[in-house]
Parts: C-alpha cells; sequence; structure tokens
C-alpha cells in the first residue's frame, strides 16, 4: 500500500505551530524564573502559564533540567539586548574602561542575569541541571564574546585585553551576588571604581588613585 504524501503547506504550518508552542513556553518560563525563582519554576507551574498540554510541553522538554538549559539561550539574548540599550545610553566620549565595565554592572543587574547567576547556583547540587547548563553555556559563548567585545571594544588593542575583561565579567558576577544581600549600595559603587582604577593599571592607561 502506498504511502500518502504530507502537502508541503501541511507540514510548514506543522512546524510554525511547533515552534510558536516552543517559543510560548520558553516565555512562560522565562517569566516564572523571573518571578518566582528557580525552585518554584516547576514544569506545572510553566505550563500553566504557557497554556499547554502536559503532552506538548514535555515533547518539547522532555525533563526540568532541559528546560532550563534551553532558557540559557533566551538569557543571552535579553542580556545581549540590555548591553545594546545601555551602549546606546553611555557617551562613546566617556573614559572607556569605566563605560565598558559601568554597562557590565548595570546589564548584571537586569532580571534575566540574575536568573542565569541563580541557575548557576542551584546547579551545584543538581548534577543533571549542572550538565545541561555547561552544555548550553559553551554553546553561548561565542555569542557572548561578542557581545564583550563590542562593550571594551575601544581596549582591544592593550596586551592585558583579556585578563581586564574576563577578570571584569567574574567581578560584575560576584558583585550582583552580594549585591543580593548588601544593604549599602555605596560600598558596592566603591567596589565597582576600585576596579576600574585596577583594571586601567593593567591596561596602563592612568596611574592616578583610584576615588574613596
Amino acid at each position: 500500500m502506498q504511502q500518502q504524501e504530507t502537502p508541503a503547506g501541511d507540514a510548514t504550518a506543522r512546524e510554525q505551530q511547533r515552534r510558536a508552542t516552543r517559543a510560548r513556553i520558553l516565555s512562560a518560563a522565562m517569566g516564572c524564573l523571573i518571578d518566582l525563582g528557580v525552585a518554584r519554576t516547576t514544569t506545572l507551574e510553566v505550563q500553566r502559564r504557557a497554556e499547554v498540554s502536559r503532552g506538548a510541553l514535555l515533547h518539547h522538554f522532555p525533563t526540568h533540567a532541559d528546560l532550563m538549559c534551553a532558557l540559557v539561550e533566551t538569557i543571552v539574548v535579553r542580556n545581549e539586548e540590555a548591553v545594546a540599550r545601555r551602549l546606546r545610553r553611555k557617551s562613546a566620549s566617556a573614559d572607556p574602561v569605566e563605560r565598558a565595565i559601568r554597562i557590565l554592572v548595570d546589564s548584571m543587574q537586569e532580571p534575566s542575569s540574575l536568573a542565569e547567576i541563580e541557575l548557576w547556583a542551584v546547579a551545584r547540587t543538581d548534577s543533571e541541571l549542572r550538565a545541561a547548563l555547561v552544555a548550553a553555556e559553551r554553546k553561548a559563548l561565542r555569542d557572548r564574546k561578542r557581545v564583550l567585545d563590542e562593550i571594551f571594544a575601544p581596549l582591544r588593542q592593550s596586551p592585558a585585553y583579556d585578563l581586564v575583561v574576563g577578570t571584569s565579567l567574574e567581578f560584575v558576577r560576584g558583585l550582583a551576588v552580594s549585591g543580593i544581600l548588601r544593604s549599602n549600595p555605596e560600598s558596592g559603587a566603591a567596589l565597582v571604581q576600585q576596579w576600574v582604577w585596577a583594571a586601567r593599571q593593567l591596561l596602563r592607561l592612568d596611574p592616578s588613585e583610584p576615588s574613596a
């Protein structure tokens, strides 16, 4: 018995519907992660927010870890958009070191960035989530590097460029975590100013002392 071929139009419509359902689930999961945190971003809550069937959710994301790691791509896109907005707002004539570091600091305060850090923290004791996140982060590495190169573009010729960019990224991540419990924002601002000064020394741009 000859198998009947599926019309191309029907296949295209089904694919579009599949992509739309996946996007709706990810959007709901992102909102849930930001609003409720990792612990309460359950598959049942995401299903409820996305208004999809259980079967549809499990078809796209069989496990909670699959869903969480799929969010990394969404997070990277959101963070890139946040950086682009801040690049437009910061004057290009400002000191390039301070401009770049402050853009990173501000971007790390975005809800999506804080959600990503929370995912990493939870992965410490969840081996399945950790493995999924490691794979997702590796996949996102090229896009993340491109964004960092855009932020620090005026400093690309310095021999200490990679050191300053990498350390700046680790610094602002740590600052974001400690800022969750910090009651005095001025102490965080002082730390940023001190790192700006230190970065200038590494880049050999300015020997002056940091501001208090």
